[in-house]
């Protein structure tokens, strides 16, 4: 399908959440070997400033994170993001009584942070409220603010950042292209009024959605019948300069990957989907070695952290299942630790990290093949 828009350049096409220490590893290792670009997605729950408790990966504060990274980055191929950065985007402001000027001074604070220690791309998503959705004039008014003030401090700190943003939560549904343009619109016309820089990226709903262990999208069900649909919405952010990014790349067959970029889709973020690789991995090491027991302790520190009910709706997925969700996690505690010792005490010739990076690389090669040979196609 011809378009009179030129697609734009992007500072890459796959985001890859960093929700182990082996995951990221595997993403630096995929960068160099591609010699291309990749960008690393980090959560506020995954990776947060310090004076918040850090995230659950590693533990990390946000300055440990980025300088892990870079002390293993010497081209600059990673591009560090923050990912679902904004007001009730952590989970401390989700469980405790916070009003709204206590939220956004938090989410403002972590923004900083990360253009201090040189995140290269923010996300401002600003679409909870509390336990809830915020309306979209509610969420434009904070998104607006947030931006603002993200942009003046990397300025006075002569730090170069670009931004993403979106304003709905994620759906298995495909944005309607009519909603899409005027909401964007919107967007467009406030930063513009604050004379606000534009942003890179723009998230659209493109039929993704995570449940479990699969993606239950429309994308998936019928993805012929939705690709022009996603088409639309490329072609609406192109019309402003601006890229479609899709969330929720986890669980795609290759056919399905390459129908959502080949749909228009300039960069698309995937995360759990690794989590689950190297857990599924870590359990079939275990029953390789016959470590039957440890697996069991394993799988009971995962489910017993209840971290799987973020993917899980209702009654949905065997306790099995659930773990595997969980998993990663558990990996940053001392209790998993422990069983990770005892695993590697028990390989001979091959660590255990070695085992689960070969596993990661696999998956990410793949990733990386569908993502990046189907943006080079023509619709």
């Amino acid at each position: 399908m011809d378009s009179q828009w030129t697609r734009p350049a992007v500072p890459s096409r796959l985001g890859i959440g960093p929700v182990s220490r082996n995951v990221v590893d595997a993403a630096i290792r995929l960068a160099y070997r591609h010699r291309r670009a990749v960008m690393i997605i980090a959560s506020r729950g995954q990776v947060e400033c310090e004076d918040f408790g850090g995230g659950y990966v590693e533990g990390w504060s946000t300055e440990e994170f980025i300088g892990y990274v870079r002390a293993r980055d010497p081209e600059g191929l990673l591009q560090i993001c923050r990912d679902h950065g904004g007001p009730w985007q952590h989970t401390a402001e989700m469980n405790e009584d916070l009003d709204e000027p206590q939220v956004m001074r938090r989410s403002l604070k972590s923004f900083l942070h990360d253009i201090r220690h040189g995140a290269n791309i923010i996300h401002i998503d600003t679409s909870r409220q509390a336990d809830g959705e915020a309306s979209f004039e509610q969420a434009i008014k904070r998104l607006v603010k947030l931006y603002g003030e993200c942009e003046e401090f990397a300025r006075a700190h002569s730090k170069k950042v670009q931004f993403e943003v979106g304003l709905e939560r994620q759906s298995d549904a495909i944005d309607d292209p009519k909603e899409f343009r005027a909401k964007l619109t919107h967007i467009l016309d406030g930063l513009s009024r604050e004379s606000l820089s534009p942003p890179t990226f723009v998230v659209g709903q493109t039929g993704t959605k995570v449940v479990g262990l699969e993606n239950r999208g429309q994308l998936v069900s019928d993805p012929s019948a939705v690709s022009p649909e996603i088409y639309r919405l490329a072609q609406i952010c192109w019309e402003h300069g601006l890229a479609l990014k899709a969330h929720n790349g986890d669980y795609l067959s290759s056919s399905t990957m390459r129908y959502l970029m080949l749909s228009g889709v300039d960069a698309v973020n995937i995360a759990p989907e690794y989590g689950v690789t190297e857990t599924t991995a870590f359990l079939a090491l275990l029953e390789k070695l016959g470590l039957s027991s440890l697996r069991d302790e394993f799988l009971s520190l995962a489910y017993n952290s209840g971290s799987w009910r973020k993917w899980f709706e209702g009654r949905d997925g065997t306790d099995l299942q659930r773990s595997i969700a969980a998993g990663h996690y558990v990996f940053a505690t001392d209790a998993f630790r422990d069983i990770k010792r005892r695993a590697d005490a028990a390989c001979r010739g091959q660590s255990v990290d070695a085992v689960l990076g070969a596993a990661l690389d696999s998956v990410m090669e793949r990733h990386a093949a569908e993502v990046w040979n189907s943006a080079n196609e023509e619709y």
